[in-house]
């Protein structure tokens, strides 16, 4: 009796032990699983959030750099001055930090070109101003009374340059009337001056597309004047926009420009004809 109770309680400590060893291991697996999964799971977000980091990082620097590049070609780093005095214009340049700005490049033979258009739309001038000193150019204007917009035509070298309307007052200003014009879209696409006739042509009118304009000139062949068969220069009703553009390669006279908005624009295209300059003026009706 005394050896079968003993038998019985060394089998029961043997089942006790084993089963207490049994949940120590089996707990301690677990529990190193679960750590080797959570360690897991963070180098998984970890890894994530690296390529999320790269990721934006590419993005902005694109977006970034495309968005400096259309500023810097919309910020002008040339600043012109028009003033007159008597019947002289005088054009100063001076660059952002108002040092005289004198590095220029020869454009269609000269340095620069001044257009010189009245408010009403009626008065049409291009000048070529001489260079004076550093930045400095001059150039006779001969305008009646009234109120004029210049535009500097130029070439920097090595800057950003913006074409903008300059203000330019001839006379008294109290005995200036508003001047600004309202379009009307052209009709006579034929215009004819001291016996000479030239017709435009249009492909189109759209904003979503270069506009072609061919001429056809009789009474005489157009002639090289300033390295070209012409000169096209565009401005809309209000004085604001500004387009010149010379003609393609070859023998016709034709140009090809682009308009940024819809609206009314007066062209005048200007042609040497056996040895004089004339500028023929038309209306353009630009749609969407």
């Amino acid at each position: 009796m005394k050896k079968w109770i003993g038998s019985a309680l060394v089998y029961l400590l043997l089942v006790v032990g084993g089963y207490t060893a049994y949940s120590f291991y089996a707990s301690e697996d677990v529990s190193q699983g679960e750590e080797g999964s959570h360690d897991e799971h963070q180098d998984e977000e970890a890894l994530g959030e690296e390529e999320h980091g790269e990721h934006e990082e590419e993005g902005n620097d694109g977006g970034h750099d495309d968005h400096g590049e259309h500023e810097g070609e919309s910020a002008s780093e040339v600043q012109a001055d028009v003033k007159l005095e008597g019947e002289e214009m005088t054009i100063t340049l001076t660059d952002l930090e108002g040092n005289p700005m004198d590095s220029l490049e020869v454009n269609h033979e000269k340095l620069m070109h001044l257009i010189v258009i009245s408010e009403d739309l009626e008065v049409f001038k291009h000048l070529h101003p001489e260079k004076v000193s550093a930045g400095v150019f001059t150039a006779k204007a001969d305008l009646e009374d009234g109120m004029y917009q210049a535009f500097v035509d130029i070439k920097p070298s090595d800057l950003q340059y913006v074409n903008e309307a300059h203000p330019v007052m001839v006379g008294d200003h109290d005995s200036h009337e508003d001047a600004h014009v309202h379009l009307e879209p052209e009709t006579q696409w034929t215009k004819e001056q001291e016996g000479y006739s030239v017709t435009l042509d249009v492909n189109n009118f759209s904003v979503k597309e270069n506009v072609v304009f061919s001429f056809d000139i009789e009474g005489a062949s157009p002639e090289d004047y300033l390295g070209a068969l012409g000169h096209v220069v565009v401005v809309d009703e209000g004085l604001e926009e500004f387009i010149h553009v010379h003609p393609r390669e070859g023998e016709e006279p034709v140009f090809e420009a682009h308009f940024s908005k819809p609206g009314m624009y007066k062209l005048w295209a200007e042609f040497k004809l056996d040895g004089k300059v004339y500028a023929f003026p038309y209306v353009l009706e630009i749609t969407e």
